[in-house]
């Protein structure tokens, strides 16, 4: 993500603008609805596309609900309630030139819609991203610009002056967020990003060198514009050295590393603020960046997706975005914003992995495969592709084929002297599950090298030792260990009240294998061993219960086999 350090004090932005975004969140669609409609909007084809989009809305079908309202609007075109419904919808599902075209046609109809700030925001905002500065100014005379609004209006000014090359009128619009010390270093950075515009290089550089020069300054961005001015005037060693001066003046940095890269190999940036549409589209993904760390993630969202309707170019918003609604749960959002990232971005690749595990999230098994077999076509010498590749067959049980992709990403991380401890433990399970355990156990034991405290593989081959009658000692050690870092994982805690069980210690078997089952209730396994380790304590009844829901919990027919004959006849002493 493109990182601030600081941006203002977090109340003054959300003031009168937090709370309209909450305008799109509607009650649930109550049994009366229908009578609230004339018998005719339900014979002119109204009520049921409206009904199928507040569904949808509950439901987090965004772009569904927004093309139903959409539907909706076509029978009553001049329905206000219908057009800010579906403005909402289409922003949060990122519709941006649609959601656009209605709030243009909301503000043209004046109050109320006029007071909705976000609708007042995309109305001036329509015209910005077209470039005509004088219907900018325009529209800004007649709306409401409320909250961050009204920060955002001398800005938006400011810039169409400099846009058609009048400094002077661009400063005076600043000059009155220069008069309020939360909002001076804004103003001083747009400043800058001004003079650049207007190829005034030699004051740009000095107003960014202050800007560089601030004990804390308020974003790192500018450090980006500076170094690409540099570049773009034919300096671009003062740019390298510059942007290696300030990666390590603030503990190597990942951004201003990655964007120092970009720029030495003569590529611009990831977001061009010297531009009208990048500063601006700027400031919302930096608004939007508070809002992610705050209470609204759905504020976050609406504010990317403006940032994205100004600057679609900028990977960094999709990152966010898919973040954010991978949080909400939102998993197919998630891979769909993931693939909006542009194919010329150096983060296409990391999009791609993001988008393969949001569509396997969301249970499209099938596409993400298909993804990832376009993706190694594309770039065949991947190792996180090869091993989510492995994963779905591993996942499908197709062990042997599994076993290859994991192979080639293993080479693949040796030749280029890396290491990963997940691609030998996948590849030790699909060893284990093909009942080839002397390659699973070194696999395994190589995972544990590179990574010694890893509890998957902690517990999966002391798991593993136990079950095999093996290195009973060492594989409890494995265990407790495992255990120690993850208390709430019902499976590990499972394997160490199993050991407790096999090492003949039935009573803490019991109380583990009982703090395993409130965690995992349905687990055949987990309850299996429950069962087991009642009947070693003489708690017969509960015995029986535990095999009896392991039994309806499906499992597979060898253990199936196992609990039936345990429900007849109990625990034989040799079992």
């Amino acid at each position: 993500m493109m990182p601030f350090l600081k941006f203002m004090p977090l109340a003054f932005v959300l003031a009168g603008c937090a709370g309209q975004v909450t305008k799109g969140e509607y009650a649930p669609v109550t049994g009366q609805l229908y009578s609230e409609f004339s018998q005719e909007a339900v014979e002119d084809g109204l009520y049921t596309p409206f009904v199928a989009g507040a569904m949808a809305q509950q439901n987090s079908a965004f772009a569904d609900s927004a093309s139903y309202y959409l539907r909706a609007l076509e029978a009553d075109p001049e329905n206000e309630l219908i057009a800010s419904r579906a403005f909402f919808q289409l922003l949060y599902s990122g519709r941006m030139d649609e959601a656009a075209t209605i709030a243009v046609s909301l503000a043209q109809k004046g109050e109320p819609a006029l007071d909705d700030s976000l609708v007042s925001i995309l109305y001036v905002l329509e015209a910005f991203k077209r470039q005509d500065w004088e219907q900018v100014r325009d529209r800004l005379e007649v709306v409401q610009m409320t909250g961050f609004g009204s920060m955002l209006e001398p800005l938006l000014v400011g810039w169409t002056h400099a846009a058609e090359k009048d400094f002077s009128r661009a400063e005076d619009a600043l000059s009155a967020m220069a008069l309020d010390q939360r909002l001076k270093p804004i103003a001083d950075e747009h400043k800058a990003y001004m003079l650049d515009h207007l190829q005034q290089f030699e004051n740009a550089q000095e107003q960014y060198l202050r800007l560089a020069d601030a004990a804390q300054p308020t974003s790192l961005q500018p450090f980006v514009a500076y170094a690409h001015m540099l570049a773009r005037t034919g300096r671009r060693d003062e740019a390298r050295t510059f942007l290696g001066e300030q990666a390590e003046r603030f503990a190597n940095n990942r951004f201003l590393l990655r964007e120092g890269r970009l720029i030495a190999a003569g590529r611009p940036p990831t977001q061009t603020s010297a531009e009208p549409l990048g500063a601006v589209g700027g400031m919302f993904y930096r608004l939007a960046s508070e809002f992610s760390r705050g209470s609204s993630p759905q504020a976050a969202i609406i504010y990317l997706r403006i940032a994205s309707f100004l600057t679609p170019e900028v990977a960094d918003i999709y990152f966010m975005l898919g973040n954010l609604m991978d949080d909400l749960g939102n998993s197919e959002a998630a891979a769909t914003v993931y693939g909006s990232v542009p194919s010329s971005s150096v983060l296409k690749l990391a999009a791609d992995e993001r988008r393969i595990n949001a569509l396997r999230r969301a249970g499209r098994v099938a596409e993400a495969e298909d993804a990832l077999r376009s993706a190694l076509r594309d770039n065949p010498k991947q190792p996180v592709f090869l091993t989510a590749l492995g994963d779905i067959l591993r996942e499908r049980e197709e062990f042997p084929e599994a076993i290859l992709y994991y192979s080639q990403a293993i080479d693949l991380y040796r030749a280029s002297g890396r290491a990963d401890w997940f691609a030998y433990f996948a590849r030790g399970v699909s060893y284990e599950q093909s009942k080839d355990w002397p390659k699973a156990e070194m696999d395994f034991l190589a995972a544990l090298k590179i990574s010694p405290d890893e509890p998957s593989v902690l517990n999966y081959l002391g798991y593993s030792w136990i079950d095999r009658g093996m290195r009973v000692e060492e594989a409890k050690d494995l265990i407790e260990k495992a255990v120690e870092q993850r208390p709430d994982d019902g499976f590990i805690v499972d394997s160490l009240g199993w050991v407790n069980y096999l090492t003949g210690d039935y009573e803490e078997a019991v109380r583990l294998l009982e703090k395993a089952v409130r965690m995992e209730p349905d687990d055949v396994t987990i309850n299996h061993h429950l069962g087991d380790a009642y009947w070693r304590v003489g708690r017969f009844i509960e015995a029986r219960f535990q095999w009896q829901h392991a039994i309806d919990s499906d499992p597979d027919p060898e253990e199936l086999a196992q609990l039936v004959d345990k429900m007849d006849m109990g625990l034989r002493e040799d079992s």
